[in-house]
C-alpha cells in the first residue's frame, strides 16, 4: 500500500515518487473526476526558504503510506470515513491530483 507521487517539486517527495509527509490531504468534496482532486499537503519546495524547516524535514524521513492518508474525495469508491482504502496511490506530476480517483 504506497504512494506514487509525481510531483516531484513538492517539499515531500524524494524525486522517485517517495512522499514523506506526515499526513496527505486529498481534497475534492464534490469531485466526480480525477481532475477536480488535489494533494492538498503539496507544497512546492522552491518555495522553501526556511533552512531549518528543511534540516527537520530530511532529519527522521519515514516514507507516507496510503495509511496517511486524509481523504476528503467522498465519491470515490476508495474512500472509506475519510480514509483511503485503495492498494497503492498515484498522484499527477503536473496537477498534484490524485490519479486512483474512481466515482
Amino acid at each position: 500500500m504506497a504512494i506514487k507521487c509525481g510531483a516531484h517539486n513538492c517539499v515531500h517527495n524524494d524525486n522517485h515518487g517517495n512522499c514523506y509527509a506526515g499526513v496527505v490531504n486529498v481534497r475534492g468534496a464534490h469531485a466526480v473526476t480525477t481532475d477536480e482532486t488535489m494533494c492538498k499537503s503539496f507544497a512546492d519546495q522552491d518555495l522553501r526558504a526556511d533552512a531549518e524547516f528543511a534540516m527537520e524535514f530530511n532529519a527522521a524521513p519515514k516514507k507516507a503510506g496510503v495509511t496517511n492518508i486524509k481523504c476528503g474525495a467522498c465519491q470515490c469508491k476508495h474512500n472509506e470515513k475519510h480514509k483511503c482504502h485503495a492498494h497503492d496511490v498515484q498522484i499527477n506530476e503536473v496537477t498534484a491530483s490524485c490519479e486512483t480517483f474512481e466515482q
